[in-house]
């Protein structure tokens, strides 16, 4: 390590180390090896936390304090040594920038998958707000660069086509102009937050984290915990070069997911806020084959983060209970439900909205362009009818109305996940006439099944009255056993009576449920 440094406030630090490359793509990231103490490298290398604040673009989650504790108390005994690396991504800069960091090598030739190498990393011991708008704005830029946008000022936000790469010709589906794209909007909202002087000054050390040339992948918490010894405890570092934003995002989620088992709500929260529509594109397939669940965000696209979905911004996609928001997983499969079209009401839907794949045998390609085209919209018409009907009736909870989560029967995600399965149920006992259009047009077909269906959730909605749902319902326990029962039997006889059975008798409302 040799450390000099520069005129004004810029210190360079100067590694020692290897060069190589494990992947066969010569666009791929060098991997440079070297050893540097836990305080120098958090001067130069950021943690991009996720954060409350929706315009922050961090992938880390927000370190624990009770984890750097630990760390520092490991580290504090005396025969103690962790030698894992830490990983780092080091961000690409344009050429003369005075931040850039370099990359020198001292050995080997070129095509040589190993080479010895200095590895220089500037380290501001002080940056301005001005240098940090600059280095800020500097990484957005490259960033909306590499992802194409989408017109985001188109008036109707729902997904209504899909639009085919006119530059690839293997069918492979790209954003339309209807599609919400959320990361480069995201990105685009943060740019415009940084001349808010006010907002900077609240998140100085986040946007501090955000403009330094690299950013901690994997080892926030050893690295803290050493600092807080503050005997510059050193450190094995992996350090991916030239590496953008969206392979370290990658990187992070494949180190974290493989051994520590994040839960699959905080990669979909990423997904959506750390990556934009391409970035995500073109790392799927690498995310898949490395056993990460990225369909949930597909679903999340639509259920969470969605303009028009009732259901915006009301999914727990945190680590932590909230009683203000509804269950990540019972709503991942309420979205299921639509998304996979295993109910057999799909049958009879699918062949009726995809005339052109006529065997039965094909049903999987139906499926298929029914899950990259369609399902999204049908989603948000049945909940957007349900969401309509109830929104601005009162719940048994006084002062608070039935779409408030925690303070409704019917924002339960077992009610709702019912709720819809009863609907299935109900459409599919249906005529086949039922869903036969008129029209042989494809968009002319997809509007009146819409349509058909529309009505019949109106009408299936006003044999629940918003007061089957305002009474204080005795049984609590829904999701197992005699309550689960007690709620299904409720919900079958307001559909046979068509609204008009006595429910305030039923086990659900009473408590007096067989066991």
């Amino acid at each position: 390590m040799r450390p000099r440094t520069d005129e004004g406030t810029m210190t360079t630090k100067t590694y020692d180390g290897i060069a190589y490359r494990q992947a066969t793509d010569p666009g791929s990231p060098w991997i440079v090896s070297f050893v540097a103490p836990a305080e120098e490298i958090l001067e130069w290398a950021g943690i991009p936390r996720r954060s409350s604040d929706a315009e922050m673009m961090g992938f880390q989650r927000t370190w624990d304090d009770k984890r750097v504790e630990k760390a520092k108390r490991f580290f504090e005994v005396p025969l103690n040594q962790s030698p894992t690396a830490i990983v780092v991504g080091v961000h690409p800069q344009p050429n003369g920038n005075a931040s850039r960091p370099k990359l020198t090598f001292t050995s080997g030739a070129e095509g040589d998958t190993i080479r010895h190498c200095k590895l220089s990393v500037p380290s501001p011991a002080e940056m301005d707000d001005e240098a940090i708008v600059s280095t800020i704005r500097t990484q957005i830029k490259h960033r909306l660069a590499r992802s194409p946008g989408i017109d985001e000022s188109a008036e109707d936000p729902v997904p209504e086509d899909v639009a085919v790469d006119p530059e690839n010709d293997d069918d492979v589906v790209v954003p339309s102009a209807h599609q919400i794209e959320l990361g480069r909007s995201l990105l685009m909202k943060l740019d415009a937050r940084l001349d808010d002087p006010t907002w900077r000054a609240a998140n100085r050390d986040a946007l501090r984290d955000l403009a330094k040339p690299a950013t901690v992948i994997d080892g926030q918490h050893r690295l803290k915990g050493a600092e807080r010894c503050e005997r510059g405890v050193p450190f094995a570092v992996c350090a991916l070069f030239d590496c953008e934003w969206a392979e370290q995002v990658f990187q992070f989620t494949v180190v974290n997911y493989t051994q520590e088992g994040i839960e699959d709500q905080f990669i979909t929260n990423n997904a959506a806020l750390s990556l934009t529509q391409k970035e995500l594109g073109d790392l799927q397939d690498r995310l898949v084959q490395a056993g990460v669940n990225v369909v949930e965000y597909e679903l999340m696209k639509v259920v969470h983060f969605h303009d028009e979905s009732p259901f915006k911004d009301l999914v727990n996609l945190t680590e932590k209970k909230d009683r203000s928001k509804i269950g990540y997983k019972t709503m991942v499969r309420l979205a299921q439900g639509w998304f996979d079209a295993h109910h057999q009401v799909f049958r009879q839907i699918l062949p009726n909205l995809y005339p052109d794949i006529p065997k039965k045998r094909d049903h999987k390609l139906r499926v298929e362009r029914w899950k990259n085209q369609d399902w999204g919209l049908f989603f948000l018409d049945f909940w957007k009818t349900v969401h309509d009907a109830y929104r601005d009736k009162a719940s048994d909870v006084p002062g608070h109305f039935l779409w408030e989560v925690g303070h409704s029967n019917l924002m339960v995600a077992i009610v709702l996940f019912e709720l819809q399965s009863a609907f299935f149920d109900h459409v599919n006992g249906q005529d086949e006439e039922f869903f036969q259009a008129r029209s042989a047009e494809p968009e002319a077909v997809r509007r009146e099944l819409r349509d058909k269906l529309q009505r019949r959730a109106k009408k299936f909605v006003e044999w629940f009255p918003p007061e089957f749902f305002g009474t204080t319902w005795a049984s609590k326990s829904l999701s197992i056993g005699p309550g689960r029962k007690a709620l299904q039997d409720c919900f079958t006889k307001l559909i046979t009576s068509k609204g008009n059975y006595g429910y305030g008798k039923s086990g659900l409302v009473t408590g007096q449920t067989a066991g």
